[in-house]
């Protein structure tokens, strides 16, 4: 479980950053990487556009991490130009069908011995799943992915959104709701309340 505290290197990392270090912004870079990209896929819903966002919060953090006045909050501003960068870019284009089934590529692969009518049966039930994350609100989407694509805890998905614990663990209860209500066919236009 991580602290809501950054490690003490963490921060002298930061520090030498906002000198203009490009070690040390490689290293935060390869340090939160795995969450920065499930942040923006989150948002962006398409790895092609993940790539492409990265590139940007690389070059928009060499650019803007002199404008960060505290070491310590490092992580909620990196998740704050993420997430900002990720919507400009989606406003920018026309929105592509999110296609989480990149995140279980090849987990999904029938026995050569297994029943054809099960594997499509199955198939059809993973795009139905699929689709019914694709089609949460995003803030419920963006907790949904880090959590169960990036396998990340509530704690760390509370350090990156600055989200208390609490707010985390309620959106992850109302989005597996609303995709349960999906596939069953309850009506999905409200946000359940738990």
């Amino acid at each position: 479980m991580s602290s809501s505290k950054p490690k003490p290197n963490e921060s002298a990392l930061v520090c030498a950053a906002r000198q203009g270090d490009r070690q040390a912004i490689q290293k935060l870079l390869e340090t939160h990487w795995r969450w920065l990209k499930g942040l923006l896929y989150s948002v962006l819903g398409n790895a092609d556009d993940v790539d492409e966002a990265l590139q940007s919060v690389c070059v928009l953090l060499l650019d803007k991490i002199g404008t960060l006045k505290d070491p310590e909050s490092f992580k909620p501003w990196l998740a704050s130009v993420a997430r900002n960068l990720a919507l400009t870019q989606r406003q920018k284009r026309a929105r592509k069908p999110v296609g989480l089934d990149e995140f279980s590529a090849g987990t999904d692969t029938p026995d050569p011995q297994q029943n054809v009518l099960e594997a499509i049966t199955r198939q059809e039930q993973h795009q139905q799943v699929l689709q019914a994350i694709e089609l949460l609100p995003e803030k419920y989407r963006e907790v949904f992915v880090m959590k169960y694509m990036q396998d990340m805890s509530y704690a760390e998905i509370g350090d990156i959104l600055n989200l208390p614990l609490t707010t985390v663990q309620m959106r992850l209860v109302r989005a597996r709701r609303m995709i349960q209500n999906r596939l069953t066919g309850k009506p999905t236009d409200k946000v359940p309340r738990t």
